[in-house]
């Protein structure tokens, strides 16, 4: 129920304040690890950095193939760090295949065909025996082409009362079901001793490339075994870095007799250390870096003074630490003081570990993360509460399966940054009118008295 309570709460807050695509400069198509993962994150790329607009990265929003603003929010790198990924086991359609010589008129065949519960044939196996009753070698053809998700390995079974054997199989790629290419090898087993059993049935795949079909072929003069299903292993996503960094050429500039390098930053990345590294090939300096998100506002030091060196000596460098900022900075605008200045502007390095947008899956896909608005704006659903509750569930190290941004395309480009006009605001009529009714009636109270003193002093006389 609670979980239940925290998604109806995530969907409300996303359709509160649903944006659209076509507010954004660009989009990057994702890449689910598991379709059926439910929660998902995503590792915000330097990219993505850059798009981003909102010194809050609240321009920064989750779509589905209808255009809907998913329930999403803004995690902080913790949510990147690498986990043990569980196995996803999918079922692969496989059809055994004819021999090379499907015209021996001796040979006698058995067919039967598998279908799922909406008519789909899933397996076609062709039982082949020669005029002897000895089977004859047949291949083994995987339809993969329902797969989405990118594969580490295959594992084949088979029957248990088959007799032992080894053997090496070759696994074939192709497109068309016409050019194959030879893309894995390897062994396949059921070795007994008494009651000691050996079992091999897992074949790696290459990730180089994935093909819509596989041809598994057992090499001459064994025969493959009779298989009774075959499935794969989804590929774990790759590992994510701890650390990034982004180097900054920048400009030298004069205050009288003071002279200082100016950088600009033009990416909304959290940098939480930084160094300063001059051209020169040895060197040494002390230094001062400030920053500020515009020119409006003061500089503030972030680092130092510190003293940067670099020596080389034969064929080893001995250089200075990067220096840690005390909480994540994403200004726009930094400066750096030497001393003595350096012959040319130094290089500004920033050095930040990459945030997570964590994203529940609704609707039809494919899901794209939308990246810089001057005037849309994420508000983050209450997913935090829900990931809490599964991870009471699933154990403390549970974390969402990962959504990979494929390349990115361009939506409205820089017409999306460009703040939409304010809308005027509306006379406040009943304001305007009760100061009317408040003047007349001081005015009539004026008239009055004047009336009363004037009777008064008539009297009077």
């Amino acid at each position: 129920m609670k979980r239940a309570a925290v998604l109806m709460l995530c969907t409300l807050a996303a359709n509160a304040f649903a944006a659209q695509r076509s507010d954004y400069a660009q989009e990057w198509p994702l890449r689910l690890a598991r379709e059926d993962g439910g929660a998902f994150r995503v590792v915000l790329s330097e990219a993505m950095y850059r798009a981003a607009h909102d010194p809050g990265l609240a321009d920064i929003e989750v779509f589905n193939a209808a255009g809907e603003s998913l329930p999403a929010t803004l995690l902080g790198p913790e949510g990147a760090s690498a986990q043990e990924w569980p196995r996803q086991d999918i079922a692969v359609p496989w059809f055994t295949l004819p021999p090379d010589n499907p015209n021996d008129t001796d040979a006698d065949w058995n067919l039967r065909a598998e279908r799922d519960d909406r008519g789909r044939v899933m397996r076609v196996d062709a039982t082949v025996q020669d005029g002897g009753g000895a089977p004859v070698s047949r291949d083994l053809l995987l339809d993969l082409s329902q797969i989405k998700t990118p594969l580490a390995a295959l594992r084949l079974d088979w029957r248990t009362d088959i007799e032992p054997f080894q053997n090496t199989v070759v696994l074939s790629g192709s497109d068309d079901l016409q050019h194959w290419n030879r893309i894995a090898e390897g062994v396949v087993a059921d070795l007994r001793n008494g009651e000691e059993r050996l079992r091999r049935n897992r074949v790696e795949l290459s990730r180089e490339r994935s093909f819509r079909y596989l041809r598994i072929a057992a090499v001459a003069p064994a025969t493959l075994p009779a298989f009774s299903a075959v499935h794969a292993e989804a590929a774990p996503p790759p590992p994510e870095p701890e650390w990034r960094w982004i180097s900054i050429d920048g400009q030298a500039q004069r205050d009288g007799e003071h002279v200082f390098y100016r950088y600009r930053v033009d990416a909304r990345i959290p940098a939480r250390q930084l160094d300063v590294r001059a051209n020169a090939g040895n060197s040494v300096a002390s230094w001062t870096v400030l920053s500020r998100d515009d020119a409006q506002r003061p500089w503030v030091t972030r680092a130092g003074p510190w003293t940067g060196y670099r020596v080389a000596s034969g064929d080893s460098v001995e250089s200075s630490t990067p220096q840690p900022l005390t909480a994540s900075v994403r200004d726009r605008d930094w400066r750096v003081d030497a001393v003595p200045p350096p012959n040319a502007p130094p290089v500004l390095v920033l050095g930040y570990r990459p945030e997570v947008l964590v994203f529940l899956a609704q609707g039809e896909g494919p899901y794209t993360i939308a990246a810089g608005s001057a005037n849309a704006r994420r508000r983050d659903a209450p997913i935090a509460t829900l990931l809490d509750a599964l991870r009471r569930r699933h154990g403390a190290d549970w974390k969402p399966y990962p959504a990979l941004p494929e390349a990115g395309r361009l939506l409205s480009g820089d017409a999306a940054l460009v703040a939409a006009p304010k809308p005027a605001q509306p006379q406040d009529w009943r304001s305007l009118l009760l100061w009317i009714v408040l003047v007349a009636g001081t005015l009539l109270v004026v008239a009055m008295a004047l009336r009363l003193l004037g009777a008064q002093k008539n009297g009077s006389s």
